[in-house]
């Protein structure tokens, strides 16, 4: 380990973001979710909710991209929807995201995505009653020469036709926005008022009540092992808890997403691979940042700062990353990992540019996945700003 950060220590599981409980309002029997005619409540029943035989859409995975996926063809009307996960949900990759969101994206369609995204998530609260820890904290993207100036340029351009605010600042008023900023080296930076956080599996909870509240059926501890298709069509999916007939499925496993597509009957490739990814935590610091405080994002650097709980939470994305398992040896469910510091010292050189040394008094080192599409864009709430 290095002997920068002796003295730190893992993550321990009781400071990771949250996983869905049975008290969050899911009836839990046996291993399975569904919802309640009568609400959501909690229920002892220790016998599992049966498989159904048939639906119209089958959704396999509980994280965020699968609840999403249910919510929305709920809304449009859609019914007979079953999502299956293998654990619980939100116990994969959603657990570990740093939960920014940002419309600071290489493409435009990415950039209309986030926004929508950016919305749903600010009234998602009120529509569930449930907490998502949505906080409007604006974003910073640093310039730190001036090719990456003129690229910040480019996309504010792209962003004000589409109607969202942002603006191209100085680095006297990116010290004024952010009082631990390093600006000595900056050209300038691009504000994004309208960017913010939330928590991952907060989220993923509001839109898993929300579609059942929709008539979604959702049952945990279900894996799916096949996907039967005839003549080009899916006509039903296979669990180890029985068959279900079906006339279309949604592959959102996430890291185990290839897996799946390859165990089908008629093998899908699917483009996506979990990795290892670091984030720190700092102690509060003697004056806590206020959790309005804007989020930073280094584009050279390939890191970003976000306030957390009075101190900061920062990660970075390696141009390499590394994959976190090999064919045959993927996980049920996510766990912090052994770190690797001889892989992650590529970013952590970047932690002095954008903040003074004194400020990163590591508290906590977390190495946990994330799923990692072929183009190098990760999957899910996170900073997708890198390119």
């Amino acid at each position: 380990m290095c002997s920068c950060v002796r003295g730190s220590r893992a993550l321990p599981p009781a400071l990771l973001p949250r996983l869905l409980l049975p008290q969050s309002g899911f009836r839990l029997a046996g291993r399975g979710f569904w919802s309640s005619p009568r609400g959501l409540a909690v229920s002892g029943d220790p016998q599992p909710l049966p498989v159904p035989s048939q639906a119209r859409v089958v959704i396999c995975g509980g994280g965020i991209v699968g609840t999403s996926v249910a919510y929305h063809l709920a809304r449009l009307g859609w019914t007979d929807i079953v999502l299956l996960e293998q654990g619980r949900l939100g116990a994969g990759t959603t657990r570990m995201c740093a939960g920014m969101v940002t419309v600071a994206k290489p493409l435009s369609i990415e950039c209309r995505m986030a926004n929508y995204s950016n919305s749903l998530y600010e009234q998602l609260e009120e529509e569930t009653g449930v907490q998502t820890g949505y906080v409007k904290t604006g974003s910073l993207c640093l310039a730190q020469n001036q090719d990456r100036f003129i690229s910040l340029k480019r996309l504010a351009s792209r962003l004000k036709v589409m109607g969202i605010s942002c603006s191209i600042i100085k680095p006297k008023d990116v010290a004024k926005l952010h009082p631990f900023l390093n600006i000595h080296d900056l050209v300038g930076a691009l504000h994004l008022p309208a960017d913010a956080v939330v928590s991952p599996p907060d989220v993923n909870h509001a839109l898993a009540v929300a579609a059942a509240g929709r008539g979604v059926q959702f049952l945990d501890r279900t894996s799916v092992q096949q996907v039967l298709v005839e003549k080009s069509q899916v006509t039903a999916v296979e669990t180890d808890r029985g068959s279900i007939q079906c006339q279309y499925f949604v592959n959102c496993a996430g890291q185990w997403g290839y897996e799946l597509g390859q165990a089908s009957e008629v093998k899908v490739s699917i483009p996506l691979h979990g990795c290892e990814h670091f984030y720190l935590i700092t102690k509060p610091l003697q004056e806590p940042l206020p959790p309005s405080t804007p989020v930073v994002i280094d584009m050279d650097g390939r890191i970003y700062v976000r306030p957390w709980q009075g101190g900061l939470l920062s990660g970075g994305f390696e141009k390499n990353p590394k994959p976190i398992f090999t064919e045959g040896r993927n996980q049920l469910e996510i766990q912090n990992m052994q770190e690797d510091w001889d892989h992650f010292a590529v970013s952590v050189r970047y932690y002095r540019t954008p903040l003074p040394s004194a400020v990163l008094n590591v508290s906590l080192i977390a190495l946990t996945p994330f799923s990692n599409v072929s183009t190098s864009r990760s999957i899910g709430i996170q900073s997708n700003a890198f390119s």
